[in-house]
């Protein structure tokens, strides 16, 4: 259970960035800029794009460099930039939106470009498949999908439109504190599952 629970832990930083960056972020450009839905789409399905070739990248580079740096690298520009990003993003302007929601896909791409190696290598064989969906999962499913709920009720109780950059920022402490519990595994030897006889 202690593994899972880091596990889960090292998720918080993935469902809460992922779901306010790419799921509550199309309709906060509705409500919070007046940006048309279609376009809102359009700006989340150019995001979206840009995220695979990120990820692709920082994994390349997380098997050179390791992989705790860039956990590490991401969780902090998501503390330090989340407000300065949707503060670009609350500009009203179509192009500000998309530049600010480009900034979290590099943030969210490099973590997510990390995190599934460091959870399989962190964990023993025998139970990696069951140990892994449980931390995963249940961290996405319950933080990851009452996430734009609370932003949505953060915006309202505070009257403050950038108030789901302070999610991101406490997830990206949660997350800080836990990837500091890992240790290193990019040079360490991986443990396989054994082929069949």
């Amino acid at each position: 259970w202690r593994l899972v629970l880091g596990l889960a832990g090292l998720s918080v930083f993935n469902a809460v960035g992922f779901y306010v960056s790419f799921v509550y972020l199309v309709s906060w450009l509705q409500t919070a800029d007046g940006i048309p839905p279609a376009r809102a789409l359009e700006i989340n399905s150019i995001s979206m794009l840009t995220l695979l070739p990120v990820m692709v990248v920082t994994g390349l580079l997380n098997d050179r460099f390791g992989r705790k740096p860039f956990l590490l690298l991401a969780c902090a520009l998501g503390f330090v930039f989340a407000v300065p990003l949707f503060w670009l993003l609350h500009q009203h302007s179509e192009l500000s939106a998309q530049l600010g929601q480009l900034g979290l896909v590099l943030i969210i791409g490099i973590f997510c470009g990390t995190q599934p190696t460091i959870m399989v290598e962190a964990v023993p064989p025998q139970v990696r498949c069951t140990a892994v969906a449980l931390g995963y999962n249940i961290c996405l499913g319950v933080i990851g999908g009452v996430t734009p709920l609370v932003a949505t009720w953060l915006v309202a109780r505070t009257e403050n439109e950038l108030a789901p950059a302070f999610l991101i920022m406490a997830a990206a402490v949660v997350t800080f504190v836990t990837v500091l519990q890992f240790r290193e595994t990019y040079r360490a030897p991986f443990a396989g599952v054994r082929p069949a006889p």
